[in-house]
């Protein structure tokens, strides 16, 4: 063999030999990767397994008596303190409408004609009847001084007469009722008839409003109702007024109840305030005395969910941590985060976050109190 090919020979026997530690090599260490990663996950998962709690975890929320008066806030609408619906006396062809929706008119103004052309004619003749009798009553008068009639005779041509004036100024009545009248100063809000309609006694024409007191209608649950005698304030905010307070005085209370068994309030606005009409809307903050605060207490708006239209919120047991369903009867929803609730008992602890995905009789972990500091009186 020639040392050319001696040569060939060894170069090539190295190189199979180099390329064949090269894949053992590589196959060793592809083996520990896979190892050590298999090694890695095993111990990871082993650790997770023994730290994860399956209980849900929650704040909750311990709800205390205020020592200050509480109150509720309520959405209202401003309405009219005076309305009416104006319509004529008598019935007739309308002949002439005299006022507009959105015109201003005054206590006393005629806003409205009826033909009058049939009273007219019916008063000319009662009337001419009654001047005929009155001057046949001369000669009756003359004829009962003389004792040529009797007392009864001489007593029916009186109560004739008497009768016949009745009935003149009962045409005459109707006659002017074919005038309509406004029976106070306001604003036509709306028109329901049109010249040469025919009317009814009694039908309406117009509806017109008096804006000069104005009044704000509260509708209140029955909890807040029975505790009428103790509310010792009212104020109300509108946009118009931005952060002003508004006083509000009680007018009256409403005693029969609606379908929802709500009653109504009425609070009467000062004159001064000339700025709020009817038709906007009032947000109206009703202050009682601070023995309401036994019953009721305020809680985070969001500790509060429905169930059957009715409103509940997650009591926490003490002793394993297990969730109840506990109902409660709101009694005012404010603007702020808190809520005002019947029946709740003193030092009860609630979930106050998360309550839509929970369950009855679970188990929870209670991460954490939301602060008392933050806790406000509404």
């Amino acid at each position: 063999m020639s040392n050319f090919a001696q040569i060939f020979l060894r170069v090539s026997l190295f190189n199979i030999s180099f390329n064949f530690c090269n894949l053992i090599m590589f196959r060793v260490k592809l083996i520990l990767i896979i190892a050590l990663s298999i090694f890695s996950l095993w111990g990871c998962g082993r650790s997770q397994d023994s730290q994860t709690d399956p209980r849900p975890g929650v704040f909750s929320y311990i709800p205390k008596a205020n020592g200050t008066p509480v109150s509720t806030i309520h959405s209202s609408t401003v309405e009219e303190g005076k309305s009416v619906s104006v319509g004529f006396k008598t019935g007739g062809q309308i002949k002439r409408l005299t006022a507009n929706e959105g015109n201003y008119v005054k206590k006393g103004q005629v806003i409205g004609y009826l033909d009058e052309t049939d009273y007219a004619l019916s008063v000319k003749q009662i009337e001419t009847q009654y001047n005929q009798l009155i001057s046949e009553m001369k000669r009756i008068e003359e004829m009962y001084r003389h004792h040529n009639i009797s007392e009864n005779d001489y007593e029916k041509a009186v109560a004739g007469i008497e009768q016949l004036k009745i009935q003149m100024n009962l045409a005459k009545n109707n006659l002017s009722y074919t005038q309509l009248v406004s029976p106070i100063s306001g604003y036509v809000v709306e028109k329901f008839m049109e010249t040469g309609e025919m009317v009814g006694a009694g039908t309406p024409v117009y509806k017109i409003v008096d804006n000069s007191s104005v009044e704000a209608n509260v509708a209140l649950p029955a909890t807040v109702y029975s505790n009428r005698d103790k509310i010792i304030r009212c104020v109300g905010k509108t946009p118009a007024t931005g952060d002003k307070e508004i006083p509000l005085n009680i007018i009256g209370f409403i005693p029969d109840g609606d379908n929802n068994s709500l009653f109504k309030l009425r609070l009467g606005i000062s004159d001064s305030q000339r700025t709020i009409l009817p038709g906007m809307s009032m947000s109206v903050e009703i202050f009682y005395d601070s023995d309401m605060d036994n019953n009721f207490k305020n809680i985070p708006s969001r500790a509060l969910f429905e169930r059957n239209g009715k409103s509940y919120v997650w009591k926490i047991n003490p002793a394993d941590s297990t969730l109840s369903a506990q109902e409660v009867k709101i009694i005012g929803i404010p603007e702020g985060k808190y809520s005002l609730v019947d029946g709740l008992a003193d030092d009860t602890e609630i979930v106050s976050v998360g309550v839509h995905h929970l369950t009855d009789n679970q188990k929870v972990k209670i991460l954490g109190c939301d602060d008392e500091k933050k806790h406000i009186a509404l």
